[in-house]
């Protein structure tokens, strides 16, 4: 339990693309792999700032396809759409406080002319006692987290950030997000 940081999670706003009523609960976002882009596995635990942790917590998961377009009626972006994404899930934590999902890594997209928001993954936590939490995972390294106005509003900023490593039993890259609440 020490190797885990059990820092208070920083907040992030939830975005424009935000769908209160998110049903689906797909563990594979990529429809068994048939959506474009990057295969990726995330994996992790709901904590208390104890380490100890929040079982049965609901996990609301939101992001952009590998195009950077949201799977929502209210992106009038020109990027491509991927109807074998699926985008949104509800997942549901073990009694242990872990989850895992299949995705792909999301395509960075203009917000303005100057201003591109860069790979990133939308979460709504809430815990068995009813804290919430809003944030959003971002990936190590990725040259646009350096002029991301709300990465860079954080202190923190390795928090959010999602390192991939490649698995011995196969050649999709896994990461380890974990959600202190």
């Amino acid at each position: 339990k020490k190797s885990i940081s059990c820092e208070i999670t920083p907040v992030q706003p939830k975005g424009p693309f935000y769908k209160k009523n998110i049903s689906a609960s797909v563990q594979d976002l990529t429809n068994q792999g048939k959506a474009a882009g990057r295969k990726i596995e995330i994996s992790g635990k709901v904590l208390d700032k104890n380490c100890e942790p929040h079982k049965n917590s609901k996990i609301k998961v939101w992001q952009a396809n590998a195009y950077g377009r949201y799977h929502h009626k209210r992106d009038y972006s020109a990027n491509r759409i991927d109807k074998n994404f699926f985008g949104y899930s509800f997942l549901k934590t073990n009694n242990d406080g872990f989850y895992k999902f299949t995705t792909v890594i999301p395509g960075a997209y203009n917000i303005a002319k100057d201003i591109i928001r860069p790979p990133h993954i939308h979460f709504s936590v809430q815990t068995s006692q009813g804290d919430i939490l809003h944030t959003q995972l971002y990936f190590k390294d990725h040259p646009l987290n350096k002029t991301d106005f709300l990465f860079n509003k954080i202190k923190n900023k390795s928090s959010l950030e999602l390192l991939l490593k490649k698995s011995k039993d196969n050649d999709i890259p896994r990461g380890t997000f974990n959600f202190v609440i």
